[in-house]
């Protein structure tokens, strides 16, 4: 037998199944064999009768139930990743057979019930426990009883000694914090648009084709066609997973989910213990959940018979892994999913990614419109404001005076408000203001960020961090200036404006502990708070009905990036973040502070123009051979000596040229945009083609010529690039 391993164990190697479980694995089951010594889990990729190899080690323990389908369709698309995403096939395992899960045990706790002996000589008190812990009609635990009755342990262990109450082991399922959220039983009237497309898709439930995407203006009410649409699956006996990119989005998603189709939902994302991963994973291998909601790995999840992916918000990057292998988008493996398993996959948006669109316009997908707003909201007016103009003003403030009035009139007729600002902490630079020194990371091509909270500037790459200085350590000055607005400044600032608005900031330092991103939202789901401040967090999907106004403070902050897909990643932003307004009967404004007001990501996001901005990015692409009109790999050399990283990425390019691979285009080598993180030295080559087989070849070779570099440096392969930094 063949064992793959989701850790760095390169290869497949060849252990013997003893003879008690010779029919208890086939592919795709998890195995825990001996590898260097120590126990490792892996995954069961070849089943044959004989080996090259004398004296194999056997498999030692195996995971039971249904990892894989019978007809093996998921372990080929597991073996379709490794071979189009340039790795090893037990990487794309890594996320449901890591150590933490694997070792990770089911949890049991003492539970009591009632027995059946004559309880004349009770106390009325104790009598009283009793009965209602019959009503219960089930086990309970000390806890329980005591939330039930009021009856201490001590009583609880006296009713056992007598013989009143049985004490026996129970398990205790671990849940995601959002499955305890409360749900609603709000009967939901589809229009007619949602009433066409879930007969349209669900027609296809039984015979499913080509993907559909579902592109509904902000606020049309997609998720109330993905609600009836999992009803028909789960009807049918189909298993279904959803995909979310955020998240910040798994609260609300799941609580609509949950008040359309009851308890038939599970969850897994990374906020997650250990034990609540591992007790969503086995209510989904066991059967007992058939519908699976997620971030992007939940794509990658043995959900038995799926009739159904859904992809929510399917143009953002977060569904990219870039940081370690297998580097997937979740999006594009959903397709490949729903090809090999034949079941329905539905990409949904309100901005689609250019290369989906692309792709519903030349028939590859089917086009699903939704062009009107739910119920009674409209969609928000667009200000623009230019930031430039507020400076002649002698406005110097994170805040446009239009923006502070709208705000304020917000506030005073009990209405919410949210404020969108893609930076984290305090200031983006701390700067001298009499030599003009500013502080770098020593470690990263990169200056550090200064967070007031903690008196610290810190990397965001590496985790650098140091105590704020007092002084310049090149001139000795004392003026030290922050420069740039990130979210913490701009928290204070409004704290000064507003000092009796209560204010809640949602960022990536504060949604840190488990379930605070859940507190947060609840906070102002409530009416607990009169401004959400946050990152691109609070940009997309969360519905907010008494939000009637949205800020952008900075929409330029990525615009100007080096990456091809910066003008789109704005305009989807900004389209996004405006879609949070006027989501009932009051009508919403949007406010977007930008220096570029002319920007064509700008300007339609102001009209909420998706179509024309479609069409003059596309014709960008189309020039350019980018997607999705060429194929992108990027390849990237990294290691702590310079010197090395740059000969082994010269080798990789010559090892390309000398090949002569037609149809692909070699750019570089040349140094990474970020071109040193955490004192690691970078460099790359971007591989662009039209031929998806020549672009494997060309990294083939790429792969080949990894086994001759030296361990100190490493080589990423990037297939479909999100991230160009």
């Amino acid at each position: 037998m063949g064992v793959a391993f989701p850790v760095a164990i390169p290869g497949i190697y060849d252990y013997s199944i003893p003879e008690e479980l010779s029919d208890r694995i086939s592919y795709g089951t998890p195995v825990l064999v001996e590898v260097r010594r120590k126990r490792t889990w892996g995954v069961a990729v070849q089943l044959r009768e004989k080996s090259h190899y004398p004296n194999l080690k056997p498999v030692l323990e195996i995971k039971s139930g249904r990892w894989t389908d019978s007809n093996q369709s998921l372990l080929k698309l597991y073996q379709w990743m490794a071979s189009y995403y340039q790795c090893d096939v037990g990487r794309v395992f890594r996320p449901f057979l890591s150590k933490s899960i694997m070792k990770t045990r089911e949890k049991t706790l003492n539970v009591y019930s009632v027995t059946q002996k004559a309880e004349d000589d009770l106390k009325e008190r104790h009598r009283e426990i009793l009965q209602r812990m019959r009503q219960s009609k089930q086990p309970l635990t000390v806890k329980e009883i005591t939330q039930l009755t009021g009856a201490s342990y001590s009583v609880v262990k006296t009713l056992q000694n007598k013989g009143y109450l049985k004490q026996e082991l129970a398990s205790v399922l671990r849940h995601a914090d959002e499955l305890s959220m409360e749900t609603s039983s709000e009967q939901i009237q589809l229009t007619a648009e949602q009433q066409a497309a879930v007969e349209q898709i669900g027609a296809t439930l039984k015979n499913p084709g080509k993907p559909f995407l579902l592109y509904g203006i902000t606020g049309s009410g997609k998720t109330h066609v993905y609600t009836e649409l999992t009803k028909s699956a789960l009807s049918m006996g189909k298993g279904v997973i959803i995909l979310v990119p955020e998240i910040s989005l798994t609260p609300q998603t799941i609580q609509r989910f949950r008040s359309a189709i009851g308890e038939a939902i599970t969850v897994i994302h990374s906020h997650m213990s250990d034990g609540e991963r591992r007790d969503s994973l086995q209510e989904v291998i066991s059967g007992r959940k058939r519908v699976l909601l997620g971030v992007r790995s939940a794509i990658l999840a043995p959900v038995d018979n799926v009739g159904l992916i859904i992809v929510d918000e399917e143009h953002d990057g977060s569904y990219k892994q870039s940081d370690m292998e297998p580097r997937y988008n979740a999006r594009d493996v959903a397709v490949m999913r729903g090809h090999i398993q034949k079941c329905v996959v539905v990409l949904g948006s309100a901005t689609p990614s250019t290369e989906s669109f692309h792709n519903a316009g030349n028939g590859k997908y089917n086009l699903i419109r939704l062009s009107s707003r739910f119920g009674a909201s409209r969609l928000p007016k667009v200000e623009i404001i230019d930031m430039g103009e507020e400076h002649k003003a002698n406005n110097w403030t994170p805040f446009s005076r239009h923006l502070l009035e709208q705000v304020q009139t917000t506030i005073s007729k009990g209405y919410q408000t949210i404020l969108l600002l893609n930076r984290r902490g305090f200031s983006a630079v701390l700067m001298c203001k009499q030599c003009s020194y500013t502080y770098s990371c020593p470690n990263c091509s990169v200056n550090l960020r200064y967070h007031r909270a903690e008196t610290a500037i810190k990397c965001h790459l590496c985790g650098y961090y140091a105590g704020a200085p007092d002084t310049c350590p090149k001139c000795g000055g004392e003026n030290m200036k922050y420069k740039g607005t990130g979210i913490q400044k701009a928290e204070e600032a409004l704290k000064e404006k507003f000092p009796e608005a209560r204010i809640i900031r949602m960022d990536q330092d504060t949604t840190r502990k488990k379930g605070a991103h859940i507190s947060i939202l609840e906070t102002f789901a409530k009416g607990e708070a009169d401004i959400l401040l946050g990152t691109q967090m609070v940009a997309k999907g969360l519905n907010f009905p008494n939000v009637t106004l949205v800020g952008v403070l900075q929409a330029d902050t990525g615009l100007h990036f080096p990456d091809f897909r910066a003008s789109e990643r704005t305009f989807q932003l900004l389209t996004q973040v405006a879609g949070r307004a006027g989501r009932s009967e009051t009508p919403g404004e949007v406010v977007i502070q930008t220096y570029f007001p002319d920007e064509t990501a700008v300007k339609t996001a102001r009209t909420h123009d998706y179509q024309t901005f479609f069409e003059g990015e596309i014709e960008t692409r189309r020039t350019l051979l980018y997607p999705p009109f060429g194929k992108l790999a990027r390849v990237v050399m990294e290691g702590k000596c310079e010197k090395n990283v740059i000969d082994c990425i010269t080798t990789a390019a010559d090892t390309l040229q000398r090949a002569e691979i037609p149809e692909v285009l070699l750019l570089g080598p040349s140094p990474a945009v970020l071109s040193k993180i955490d004192t690691i030295f970078r460099y790359s080559l971007l591989l662009k083609s039209s031929s998806v087989a020549k672009l494997s070849s060309a990294l083939n070779l790429i792969r080949e010529n990894q086994k001759t570099i030296s361990g100190s440096t490493r080589c990423i392969i990037d297939v479909d690039p999100v991230n160009m930094l």
